[in-house]
């Protein structure tokens, strides 16, 4: 990440020929020095009068004048007064350039307009209400080192209040349409790790082109980054199988989880309570952490005590990544043109085979006498993440 910086930064300061200027100042100065040691007498071999010729060009060219040299002759003096109001000049554009790169380059970060540098970072494509709810509690569950890169045209005024409220994260903004591959790249998308896309809707679109974008933004970063982990929102559950094959690990539909806890709300006010705060992340919180390898061959009984008497975590589940799905995994079996243009699209990429995907099988509540093995995620209400390794 510091590296890039310091490499656009000198790319940056190539573009303003600051280089090609101090390149001259350099060129003035040694030609100062031979003017100085030819012109003004004194002992002792060349490259000793040299020397100190070029120390009084260079204290002179920088306007610094320490006075333990100075010239006699009235052609020396002129070659100093010459130094003298070049250095003061080119001095001056040098460090009004400089500044001005630094500014621009605030100026383009503030706005979005500034490329990303970081990596393993997490993207967050689309900017509707719900997203600052969804960000306030992410940012909860990662470590403050995970930068988090987000990707809409919400005014960058919001997204700078928005960065202002979470001061010890690194959140980046990007302002564009991120269904573009070029927005996605100037978001250094290969070096992401995950990417969630919201279903933000515009004035005047209709659900259908919602999901569409989703769509194809999620075909997008496959085909920039095949290991990248997908998590899309839609409008329309219909539209589900479509982003699954486009390769999507998860997929939410808004919506479809309001009518149970409304229900729940209606029979149950008290277990209502208990799914919004689990939810929320009020004091105890659902964490999924891997079984460890000490556990492997053993009962789950036993890791289920293990993180009750060490952690206060209640494990209330179990899934496991297995084989790798491939493409045709996710395709109907009828032929379909929306099948077809995916199937194309990530022949493309020479991505037909795998995706780089897993297939999950969960477990809620399972046997105690269950035999755990690798590949395995013990899910567990806790205070906070419990620690096995």
């Amino acid at each position: 990440m510091i590296k890039g910086s310091v490499t656009s930064f000198i790319r940056t300061l190539q573009r303003e020929r600051v280089f090609a200027l101090i390149l001259t100042l350099l060129a003035i100065l040694l030609l100062g020095a031979i003017g100085f040691s030819l012109l003004e007498p004194a002992e002792g071999p060349w490259w000793t009068r040299f020397g100190r010729a070029v120390w009084w060009g260079l204290v002179t060219l920088t306007t610094v004048g320490y006075g333990d040299v100075v010239p006699v002759t009235f052609l020396g003096r002129l070659v100093g007064v010459t130094l003298m109001v070049i250095g003061f000049l080119s001095l001056s554009l040098v460090t009004a350039t400089v500044a001005s790169v630094f500014i621009e380059r605030k100026f383009r970060q503030e706005k979005g307009l500034e490329p990303i540098k970081s990596t393993q970072h997490i993207l967050i494509l689309g900017w509707p209400e719900e997203a600052e709810a969804l960000l306030d509690q992410l940012l909860k569950r990662l470590p403050p080192t995970i930068p988090v890169v987000l990707i809409n045209k919400a005014p960058p005024e919001q997204m700078d209040a928005i960065k202002e409220k979470y001061p010890p994260h690194a959140i980046f903004y990007l302002r564009g349409d991120y269904s573009r591959e070029e927005i996605l790249l100037k978001a250094n998308v290969q070096g992401a790790i995950k990417a969630i896309i919201l279903a933000d809707r515009q004035p005047g679109e209709t659900a259908a082109q919602v999901d569409q974008r989703t769509l194809f933004t999620a075909l997008a970063l496959k085909a920039l980054h095949t290991k990248i982990r997908i998590m899309g929102e839609l409008l329309r559950p219909e539209n589900r199988t479509y982003l699954e094959r486009a390769g999507a690990e998860e997929v939410l539909i808004r919506g479809q989880y309001d009518s149970s806890l409304l229900a729940g709300a209606i029979t149950s006010p008290a277990l209502f309570r208990i799914y919004t705060s689990l939810l929320m992340g009020d004091g105890q919180g659902l964490w999924d952490v891997e079984v460890p390898s000490r556990f492997h061959g053993r009962p789950l009984r036993e890791l289920s005590a293990y993180l009750q008497e060490h952690h206060q975590g209640i494990l209330i589940g179990i899934y496991t990544e297995g084989r790798t799905l491939s493409l045709e995994d996710l395709l109907s079996e009828e032929p379909s043109p929306i099948d077809d243009f995916i199937r194309r699209k990530f022949a493309e990429t020479k991505m037909t085979h795998l995706l780089g995907r897993t297939k999950v099988e969960c477990q809620i509540n399972p046997p105690p006498t269950l035999t755990l093995g690798p590949h395995q995620y013990a899910v567990v209400i806790a205070p906070q993440r419990p620690s096995l390794s």
